[in-house]
């Protein structure tokens, strides 16, 4: 660590000392005044000139207050009906040498042939860029952040409109562009999605902020376009001035957000001249990008493109820019998703592959969207049935593979459940207070029943009159299923000989089950423990016969607590198992 930090300095002050004598002007050189151009792509991959100068300088103290104020003209802005979203990273020269970065813009304004906007200075791009320049090999740890609502880089929130006299410069936010995406899930990742109400062994396990996933909207990214597809160009080229993908997910669906380079120096890259998602260490694609065109609208004009294959990685997302390396490409998470409808006559399987990245803040979305996807391609329909899922999670930080299978019904929407306990589960590994879990592939099959299979306990008998600690109670359990049919299970419990009465309870339920007030808490000391536990939670289609006891401490506190001694299990084929019927049984005690 402390080598690396020493040489990250060293190259802090050879990028800031060297480059700044030959091909970059710094803030403290720029005067009103100066007049330059920037470069950027309005179609195509043809870089455009637009004109600029310099009306102003922002330098209060604190890099979130240095900008470069410039007028903004020519037929580049003309053509684009002014500054979009999307140009942010443009970069702009002064006396010829690169002096920062376009990365806001006035908004709201009516001269489209030429608009202020905001330039972030050199000297701040520059320090991501000795970030990840080629002397430093990049191995980041992600941070575990808390899901939060970021605000736009200059303090202000999506959505903020014009009041009164005040003028907002509003960031030029990359927009972020899909591909193979339906409307609905498209929504989800928007807005997110909640991880459920739980109220069974996984709530335990799970901070409450931790219960829902935010959506790019609550991470600021403001705008999502549908693309047709993906494209790929033999004549792109990291270049300033053209446009570049920060992906998210590559496969057979594409998210990346789309922008424009501002320096090439070697192997590192910066771009954006903004945060993106403002993670510090990342593990971002750095993909190709195709602009099909810029399009006016009323608030600011924005780019429509396409992201192609990746070229390497982003492994800095700071306040200044974006910066990535073109000789090194970042794992990522394998995603190997199958979903068959039993429903179908051909009973075709859907495949999903794709790779996702190693983002905590995004992981459990960016896999519950994609489930969602396989399965809404898999079904064709919005509608009820039940699944069985079946899935592995695996990572380099994880002792041993987490495997389950569960099953669920639901009457109003199946397809939703085939990736949610994966991605419920996918959160905890991430957030568990342990070890990182460094996760590298999740591989789900699922198959989608159309009607309900589900089975109710209806009734529960035992087979004696009279019971002693130390007997054998054997059970009756009987369910029926959806339709009405009648099934039995046969078994036997044992009481325990030191029960102390002056009864015991046999319950028959369904699935898993909340620990009683007399039961310990789960002694989870590790990730290994912890993936454990998981694992041997009972699934949905598990029928329990189960005993309890009083706690012996029930006769100290005179609050009657009780603890699971014994029970039997039946596993019901791809079906869910509800209902709870228990009975007490009177203990005779011995003199």
């Amino acid at each position: 660590m402390r080598r690396s930090f020493a040489v990250a300095v060293a190259i802090i002050g050879l990028v800031s000392w060297g480059a700044f004598g030959q091909a970059y002007i710094a803030l403290d050189e720029i005067t009103p005044g100066m007049t330059g151009y920037g470069l950027t792509v309005v179609a195509g991959q043809e870089l455009v000139r637009f004109d600029v100068e310099v009306v102003a300088l922002m330098t209060e103290p604190g890099l979130r207050q240095q900008f470069i104020v410039i007028d903004a003209s020519g037929e580049a802005i003309e053509r684009s009906g002014g500054i979009a979203f999307g140009m942010s990273g443009s970069p702009v020269y002064l006396d010829g040498r690169l002096a920062g970065a376009l990365s806001r813009a006035f908004v709201w304004v009516t001269d489209r042939t030429r608009q202020l906007a905001l330039v972030t200075p050199i000297d701040d791009i520059a320090k991501v860029i000795a970030e990840v320049a080629e002397e430093i090999v990049p191995d980041p740890k992600i941070p575990r952040i808390r899901p939060t609502t970021l605000p736009y880089p200059d303090g202000t929130m999506p959505h903020v409109g014009p009041s009164g006299h005040v003028g907002y410069s509003w960031p030029l936010a990359a927009p972020v562009i899909v591909a193979g995406l339906s409307d609905r899930a498209l929504d989800v990742l928007k807005h997110g999605f909640p991880l459920g109400d739980l109220d069974g062994p996984l709530a335990a396990l799970m901070p409450s902020w931790a219960r829902s996933t935010p959506g790019l909207h609550d991470l600021g990214i403001a705008r999502v376009l549908q693309a047709p597809g993906v494209s790929t160009s033999e004549d792109w080229e990291f270049r300033p001035g053209g446009p570049v993908g920060v992906g998210l997910m590559v496969g057979d669906m594409v998210i990346g957000g789309l922008g424009t380079i501002t320096e090439v120096q070697g192997t590192a890259v910066a771009a954006l001249g903004h945060h993106f998602l403002f993670s510090g260490p990342s593990r971002y694609f750095l993909t190709q990008a195709h602009i099909m065109d810029t399009v006016s609208k009323l608030d600011a004009p924005i780019k429509f493109g396409t992201l192609g294959p990746v070229e390497g990685g982003v492994y800095a997302d700071r306040w200044a820019a974006v910066g990535g390396r073109t000789d090194l490409v970042p794992s990522g998470i394998e995603l190997a998703l199958d979903v068959v409808d039993l429903g179908r006559p051909d009973l075709t399987s859907h495949p999903f592959n794709a790779i996702m990245v190693q983002e905590p803040r995004l992981q459990a979305l960016l896999f519950f969207m994609a489930g969602l996807e396989t399965s809404d391609r898999a079904l064709d329909r919005v509608g009820p049935g039940t699944v069985t899922v079946r899935y592995t999670i695996e990572g380099t930080g994880m002792p041993e593979p987490l495997t389950r299978q569960n099953v669920f019904l639901s009457t109003e929407d199946v397809a939703v459940f085939v990736p949610w306990e994966a991605a419920v589960i996918v959160n905890i590994l991430e957030y568990n207070e342990f070890a990182d879990p460094d996760l590298e592939k999740v591989q789900l099959s699922a198959e989608v029943h159309p009607d309900f299979r589900a089975t109710q306990i209806t009734d529960l008998v035992i087979h004696g009159d009279a019971f002693a600690p130390g007997d054998p109670v054997a059970f009756t359990v009987y369910a029926k299923d959806w339709r009405g049919e009648v099934q039995d299970w046969t078994g036997e419990v044992f009481i325990p000989p030191f029960a102390p009465g002056p009864y015991v309870e046999l319950r028959a339920y369904g699935g898993p089950r909340l620990p009683e007030k007399g039961e310990a808490p789960p002694q989870i000391r590790s990730l290994s423990d912890l993936i454990s536990y998981i694992e041997r939670i009972p699934p949905n289609n598990l029928l329990t016969v189960e005993l309890f006891m009083l706690d012996p401490r029930t006769e100290l506190t005179g609050m009657e607590h009780l603890v699971g001694v014994d029970g039997q299990e039946a596993s019901i084929d791809d079906a869910v198992v509800f209902g709870e019927v228990s009975i007490l049984i009177p203990l005779q005690q011995g003199d």
